[in-house]
């Protein structure tokens, strides 16, 4: 890019801002330019609090003390820099190669101006002045080594913004499928909340955390005992403050060996990942060793240029129509069955489509909903992404809970795992058990319109729902078992009580489905605004349901009650009454859906009108 290619650009530039300012009037203009200032202004700001800091802060600080705080100042800019992406999620251009083509500017030169003008956002702003000030400041405090921080600086965030643009490169090319584009705002978000929860998750998991904090919590026990020994004249002062400070130092000294243990894994983080150099050539940049910092800046530009060389591949093959090229594996000519012969394979059960199956134990209609739902479910992204919430949440959760491991004991131990497990289905599955017909929208005219019995209809759509739910409420007994172990009968009784659960989780829902439905927004599983008092309700419905939810735990008081009254030890009494409770609460269900699929045929209009809108 030559300096006439910058001219043609700042000329395009400044009319594109002139025209849009025009477009957006005086109080626009009067909001971007007091935007652009503030944006400015903490550029400055930023840039001076890393020249004190550099200064007076980190003048005499050790070199992994320096290396900590670069690691917090490099972790901080790519959070705001991935949020910034994720906001977007599509290939942000200033000006598109189209706009170039009538103008003498190369390709590549377009390219390049597209690329430092996309990467120029809020979090570089005020991240690349702090960087610049903070390696100012420890060049004027620790000497002329720390000069060589500034390419440091700079290859770090040629590292990122490249990768960043290739990145955008591929998303610009795969959301070119509006379903595929939803699929990958789903999953990109729910990494990246995952990614986040990461260190959170390894600590609470270590060994060594747990160990320490458990430690930390004894010595504290202790002294507040020696503290109350004290006071009531069982020790003197003497055997005190030798008791004390024996146990604080040793606590000290574990804190220690946890603090070395800690600098030891970033620094290892440091090495392995590639946002991590620019820390790691801090570190070695303060302790003099010039042969680690070249390493890290020509590691990051490597990587930075390579990056810039396939993003500009990309774009230019986006722009041409030759993104896919090469990729479409040749279809296969469909063969063509006449209806004779396709009639007479399914007759012999020779070939079968999944629709056409039929679930064992259930009559033909039910077995249909149930499995139209089910294929739905499997294609809806919307559902995916409302499906793989609970699970992330259980992640995070489970991290949190591992460090109180052991704290839980006895019959309270199968009582936080039914609990547990009943709130993941109420988190996870209220949205679609109390709003079972929403996903369907104009499909649920074919319910109105058929011959169907309403009661097997309910009970399609509840038995379309149970796969994913087992599987959640499973996965949250095999982690309570896993952090707190049960009984065998324990475990096995909880495991049974899933199913009394989920049946009154239906019912529940099957009347909030059938006299408050919902719409939901196209391509989201949220309700859409402007629908009077039915959102209140479904809040109500999650608040409630925990009620008859609640009296699935009678087996379990009932064992407990006996356990203290010495009666029928040994025996699984908790196993034996769940079986009991769960073919009582099966009757139940079936022949509650006798009278809500007779509710359902007397609403089903007043459905219909509602679940077909097109919510905004």
């Amino acid at each position: 890019m030559n300096w006439e290619h910058l001219k043609t650009y700042i000329w395009v530039r400044w009319r594109l801002s002139a025209n849009q300012v025009k477009r957006s009037g005086k109080l626009g203009a009067l909001i971007a330019a007091i935007l652009a200032g503030l944006r400015i202004l903490g550029g400055v700001l930023a840039f001076i609090i890393g020249l004190i800091v550099g200064i007076f802060a980190l003048n005499h600080a050790e070199p992994r003390i320096i290396m900590a705080v670069w690691d917090g100042v490099a972790a901080g800019f790519i959070l705001f820099w991935m949020i910034g992406l994720i906001s977007e999620l599509q290939r942000t251009e200033l000006l598109s190669l189209d706009n170039f083509m009538h103008l003498p500017v190369s390709p590549s030169g377009a390219f390049l101006i597209n690329y430092i003008g996309s990467s120029i956002g809020l979090s570089l702003i005020l991240f690349l002045p702090a960087m610049m000030g903070l390696s100012m400041g420890l060049t004027v405090s620790r000497g002329p080594a720390m000069l060589s921080l500034f390419p440091l600086v700079v290859s770090f965030f040629l590292m990122i913004t490249a990768v960043t643009n290739q990145f955008r490169g591929w998303l610009a090319g795969m959301m070119t499928n509006p379903r595929r584009r939803r699929t990958v705002i789903a999953v990109v978000s729910l990494a990246f909340i995952l990614a986040l929860q990461l260190p959170n998750i390894l600590t609470n998991f270590n060994p060594g955390f747990r160990e320490q904090h458990q430690a930390s919590q004894q010595t504290s026990k202790e002294i507040d005992l020696l503290d109350k020994n004290l006071a009531d004249g069982q020790i003197t002062e003497t055997e005190y403050d030798k008791k004390v400070a024996s146990k604080r130092a040793a606590l000290e000294s574990e804190r220690k060996r946890g603090l070395e243990k800690g600098f030891a894994t970033i620094r290892m983080i440091n090495l392995v990942f590639p946002p991590g150099w620019l820390p790691h050539g801090t570190e070695s940049a303060a302790q003099g060793r010039f042969l680690p910092v070249g390493a890290c800046v020509l590691g990051m530009a490597l990587i930075g240029i390579i990056s810039l060389r396939r993003s500009y591949r990309t774009s230019i093959r986006l722009y041409t129509g030759d993104f896919n090229k090469g990729r479409t594996k040749r279809r296969k000519k469909p063969r063509t069955i006449s209806k004779e012969s396709s009639i007479a394979k399914t007759a012999s059960g020779l070939s079968t489509t999944f629709l056409e199956k039929t679930l064992p134990g259930m009559s033909e209609h039910a077995s249909a909903v149930a499995l139209a739902g089910l294929r739905s479910l499997s294609r809806a992204t919307e559902a995916k992404m409302m499906l793989l919430a609970p699970v992330i949440m259980l992640i995070v959760f489970g991290g949190m809970l591992a460090t109180n491991r052991g704290t839980v004991t006895g019959l309270f131990r199968p009582l936080s795992a039914i609990g547990l497990s009943a709130m993941i289905l109420i988190l996870s599955m209220a949205a679609f058990v109390g709003n079972l017909f929403a996903f369907d929208r104009h499909g649920f005219r074919v319910f109105v319109l058929s011959g169907v019995p309403r009661r097997e209809i309910l009970y399609g759509k509840n038995l379309s729902y149970l796969p994913f739910a087992i599987a959640l409420m499973a996965l949250v007994v095999i982690v309570s078992q896993w952090l707190y172990p049960m009984r065998w009968d324990h475990l096995a009784a909880v495991l049974v009580q899933i199913f009394p659960i989920y049946l009154l989780f239906c019912l529940m829902g099957n009347m909030l489905s059938i006299l408050f439905p919902l719409t939901l927004k196209q391509g989201s599983g949220m309700p859409a605004p402007h629908q009077g008092v039915a959102p209140l309700f479904q809040m109500i419905f999650m608040a409630i349901v925990p009620v008859p939810i609640a009296f699935t735990l009678i087996p379990l008081g009932i064992e407990s009650m006996f356990s203290i009254m010495g009666w029928m030890v040994g025996f699984p009494i908790f196993l034996t009454l769940g079986l009991l409770q769960a073919v009582i609460v099966w009757r139940l269900y079936r022949r509650a859906l006798n009278s809500q699929g007779n509710l359902l045929q007397r609403h089903e209009k007043k459905i219909l009108e509602v679940v077909s809108q097109k919510g905004e």
